[in-house]
Formats: C-alpha cells, structure tokens, sequence
C-alpha cells in the first residue's frame, strides 16, 4: 500500500488550478455536479504526482474513505483520519441545521 498524504480539506470553489483537473475528473467518474461549496479532501500518493480527491459529505463515513483510497492501493494515517473525522462531523451537524 502508498501512503496517502493529506494535503487539503477545501471547498471545491477553493481548490488550486493545477489541481482543479484531479477534482474534475473525479467528479465526472463519479457522476457529481461540482459545486463551490462542495468540500474536498486531497490526498497527494507519497513519492508520486499522484492526487486523489475524495468528496465530503453528510453519512459518509471513514471506513468508506479507506475503501476509496484502497482502490487505488493507498492509505491514509491516523492523522488524516482525525481531520477527516472532524470534518465529516461538522459536515453533519450542519446539515441537521
């Protein structure tokens, strides 16, 4: 397995240009209408270019996130869990709103 580094929990409004292509195509494979506000963990594969954003959501949950990254033979570390973990629960909270 590639270390998967997090580098960026964002809105999608907010992402980089050099990295809006990563987003895009993850977006049309998946099949989600990007929105400004849609946030995004970034992952970037230690030692690679390699980038692999993961779109965030209300009920999507940690184990999901592995799975995603486990496609493509990469793991994050208990650090990234943690961020994405607090992310994911604001995420929630505010959709309860």
């Amino acid at each position: 397995m590639y270390k998967a580094n997090l580098i960026a929990v964002t809105p999608v409004g907010s992402v980089p240009d050099d990295l809006r292509p990563f987003i895009e195509f993850k977006a049309t494979l998946k099949k989600i209408a990007l929105k400004r506000e849609q946030m995004v963990a970034i992952f970037l594969i230690e030692t690679t270019e390699c980038y692999i954003p993961v779109f965030l959501s209300a009920g999507l949950s940690i184990r999901s996130i592995k799975d995603e990254l486990a496609e493509q033979e990469a793991e994050m570390d208990i650090a990234a869990e943690r961020v994405i973990g607090d992310v994911l629960s604001r995420i929630s909270s505010e959709k309860k709103k």
